[in-house]
């Protein structure tokens, strides 16, 4: 038993790119290398506690490491396609891959079946000659079939999470890229940046859009081992992404409604679509209502800059974090499904801090479940 332990340990956290003071102090386990090298080997018995802060380090389950559970092989983890890819990205993945997994679990707890939800629209694609206007093109079917308005940002997240199923996270990536999607059996799944401002989570959630609409296994491997052909990918993920959040027909009539095509109209109807000075700036050259050299002159305009910060400093980034899952999770908790630890697991939250996170979704945690509801 020892010894599969020891290599399933080893194996996980080689495949996290972690090395062993770097497993040991993130589990804040009082070893030397020369222990946990005992351990690995399966020279060494360690506790149920000690494998435990191993197993919330490495972001797997218990049962991963005993062979009566799981083959003596771990299986391949979803394939995750990273906006940028981050330095630690074996990490943020596999903690990634564990909250897909845990939604899908509060799904099936709340007994929530996938065939509720509308069928995402799919779009293979081949990279050869799918072009940055086919990906505009692609933008406005896929936003009149989505039904989000003339002013997607407002409403995409809802309308994804909750017609279509797809599973949303904005956790603190640490400044470790911006977006990445996956699409396995745990479902459709988006992780964004929460410490981003609010327009740009916008148009990275938009740009994962596009590579869950176009995921396709034989894409997947062809971009991952071309750099060049990843890079161009990437690129009509942000044409998708700006077709998509600034409408063509809403751009110009907003644009109308102007008395004059200043810096400050130009910020306000940035603001209005949810986008970036940046984003709104080449949208509005792609319909060629101004040249490309006005938009690289206006993006060095310090004074713009600065309109355009001032403004942006009101506004704060809606609070997300996927309320679906925490209410979902929320429920099977106070429902006896599953345990408040388990609750606080999944939200990575302590059991101390838990009560209060809960209240930033406006949920009160219950602490036993004798309230009854009648019409006396």
């Amino acid at each position: 038993m020892k010894d599969i332990i020891g290599r399933r340990i080893k194996e996980e956290r080689n495949r996290q790119n972690l090395t062993q003071e770097e497993l040991i102090n993130k589990a804040q386990l009082d070893w030397d290398r020369q222990t946990l090298g005992q351990i690995e080997k399966g020279e060494r018995e360690l506790k149920a506690w000690e494998l435990a802060r191993i197993a919330k380090v490495l972001h797997v389950d218990l049962p991963v490491f005993f062979p009566e559970t799981l083959p003596p092989i771990a299986p391949k983890r979803p394939i995750v396609l990273w906006r940028e890819k981050p330095e630690n990205h074996e990490g943020l993945e596999a903690e990634f891959v564990c909250l897909c997994k845990d939604y899908k679990f509060v799904e099936e707890l709340n007994k929530i079946d996938s065939d509720r939800f509308l069928k995402l629209p799919r779009k293979k694609i081949d990279l050869s000659t799918f072009s940055y206007s086919d990906a505009y093109a692609l933008a406005e079917e896929v936003r009149e079939q989505l039904g989000v308005g003339d002013y997607p940002a407002a409403s995409l997240v809802k309308i994804l999470e909750e017609k279509y199923g797809i599973k949303f996270f904005f956790n603190e990536l640490g400044g470790n890229g911006s977006a990445a999607s996956s699409a396995s059996e745990y479902g459709l799944c988006i992780l964004i940046s929460s410490s981003e401002p609010a327009w740009r989570q916008h148009f990275s959630i938009a740009h994962e859009l596009f590579h869950i609409i176009t995921w396709d296994d034989s894409l997947i491997e062809q971009i991952d081992g071309d750099k060049k052909l990843r890079e161009y990918n990437e690129k009509l993920a942000n044409s998708f992404a700006a077709g998509l959040l600034v409408p063509t027909e809403s751009l110009q009539k907003e644009i109308r409604s102007l008395p004059k095509l200043n810096g400050a109209g130009i910020v306000s109807i940035a603001i209005q679509f949810g986008v970036s000075l940046e984003a709104l700036l080449w949208r509005m050259a792609r319909i060629h209502i101004i040249d490309n050299s006005i938009v690289e002159k206006a993006l060095t305009d310090k004074q713009l800059r600065s309109l355009d910060s001032i403004i942006r400093t009101e506004i704060k980034a809606p609070y997300y974090l996927s309320n679906r899952f925490v209410r979902l999770a929320y429920l099977a908790c106070e429902n006896g499904e599953i345990s408040r630890a388990r609750l606080a697991k999944m939200l990575n939250q302590s059991l101390s801090a838990i009560a209060d996170y809960l209240k930033n979704f406006g949920l009160a945690e219950v602490l036993n479940n004798e309230i009854t509801i009648s019409n006396t």
